[in-house]
């Protein structure tokens, strides 16, 4: 257990930051599954680690941040309209 960390457990997710139009990885997660919230990635896993599936990423991509972000800010009119050309 010595040489496991958050950011290698299924429990973990990472935080992001969007500034001008660029998508930052924060140092810093939280944890799904413990009262403890705010986690480092590069914390010492604790005895409920559980391993991320090797085919899951443990990290959101970009792609789902962008399009969940477009999506919100669609909703609230933050944007316009987005019209097909033609």
């Amino acid at each position: 257990m010595d040489n496991l960390f958050c950011n290698t457990c299924a429990y973990y997710r990472q935080h992001y930051t969007l500034d001008h139009r660029k998508l930052f990885r924060v140092y810093c997660g939280h944890c799904t599954d413990q009262k403890v919230k705010t986690k480092r990635p590069d914390a010492k896993a604790c005895k409920n680690y559980t391993p991320s599936d090797p085919d899951e990423k443990p990290f959101v991509t970009k792609e789902y941040l962008s399009k969940a972000l477009l999506t919100y800010m669609l909703q609230l009119e933050l944007l316009p309209e987005i019209h097909d050309i033609g």
